[in-house]
């Protein structure tokens, strides 16, 4: 054996149990221990854990929704909804028919929380289709209730009173057009506005060409 040969198995040997002592000494995924496994612990969150929602259609916890908003309370004395701000109502009735006269009732309703003056006659006028004011004569009192004398009193609330329109269907002049109006205009009293009413079976106010129309003063509904 030569002496370049020896140095190079030396050389050779050498290397080899270099190799050794690194395979047992190194644990890598070339080896045959198995690596440990890593596991990554997240840091646990300081947060409280999230309410779980409550069912679909569960009633809410108590303070847990927004209040409802109180209905604002009513004024006492407040007038119901479709009382004039006058506080009084005018109605009309139906009309009854006989032998060419006609009366139309009216009645006064205090539908408002304060007494009412009432005194006198309503002031009315007749109003025609299109709601223009007709040209008749209107006069205080009538022959079919000759012992009614106008008076002066309170109309409590809830208390009613009551007139009546009255007027004849005649037709004496054929060069005279007859009226035919469809709506009453009635001022109740001082201080009130004016109201409009139509006979409550839709008849007209069929006044033929006497062009006249009569009231009788206000007095209390259950007065004879």
């Amino acid at each position: 054996m030569t002496r370049g040969t020896s140095r190079g198995r030396l050389r050779a040997g050498a290397v080899l149990l270099a190799l050794a002592a690194l395979a047992v000494g190194c644990d890598d995924e070339t080896g045959d221990a198995a690596l440990p496994e890593r596991i990554t612990a997240s840091p646990a969150s300081t947060a409280p854990p999230a309410a779980p929602a409550p069912p679909r259609g569960a009633p809410e916890p108590p303070g847990g929704g927004a209040p409802e908003a109180p209905g604002a309370p009513e004024a006492p004395g407040a007038r119901p909804a479709g009382c004039p701000a006058s506080g009084v109502r005018v109605e009309a009735g139906t009309t009854e028919a006989a032998l060419g006269l006609r009366a139309l009732g009216l009645v006064l309703h205090n539908c408002g929380a304060q007494p009412f003056r009432v005194s006198g006659y309503p002031e009315v006028a007749v109003l025609g289709e299109r709601g223009e004011a007709l040209e008749v004569t209107v006069r205080e009192g009538s022959n079919v209730d000759s012992t009614a004398r106008p008076s002066t009193f309170l109309l409590a609330p809830g208390q009613r009173a009551r007139a009546s329109a009255v007027w004849r269907n005649t037709v004496t002049r054929t060069d005279v057009v007859a009226t035919n109006g469809t709506h009453l205009r009635v001022t109740p009293g001082a201080g009130a506005a004016a109201q409009t009413v139509a006979p409550a079976d839709g008849g007209p106010l069929d006044l033929g060409n006497t062009g006249t129309l009569e009231v009788t003063p206000w007095k209390p509904y259950d007065t004879p």
